[in-house]
């Protein structure tokens, strides 16, 4: 996958939460844990769980701040990611032909 289309999905997860079109959970709505599981390399997993255990709990919130946009853009197949956006979108009532 190219730069550019990583850096555009990374952006469009960024705005995305950033504009409240939708919310850490949503995006973990899409990006489950077995797709985590499946997608992301052994050391960031390890992030992950090592910042949620020393937080007492392992939230959607919790998870991208170890896990950010860029890291998610990087590491998901961006099907899972256009699914985000394109529900997020629709919640927003905007319209995605």
């Amino acid at each position: 996958m190219s730069d550019q289309r990583q850096a555009w999905f990374a952006r469009m997860v960024e705005s995305g939460l950033e504009h409240e079109i939708f919310a850490p959970g949503d995006v973990l709505a899409h990006a489950t844990p077995d797709v985590l599981a499946n997608h992301l390399p052994p050391e960031l997993l390890s992030k992950v769980l090592t910042a949620s255990l020393a937080a007492g709990a392992m939230t959607p919130e919790r998870v991208l701040e170890t896990v950010t946009p860029a890291l998610l853009s990087k590491h998901l197949p961006h099907e899972v990611l256009w699914a985000c956006i394109v529900a997020g979108a629709t919640k927003a009532g905007v319209v995605i032909p």
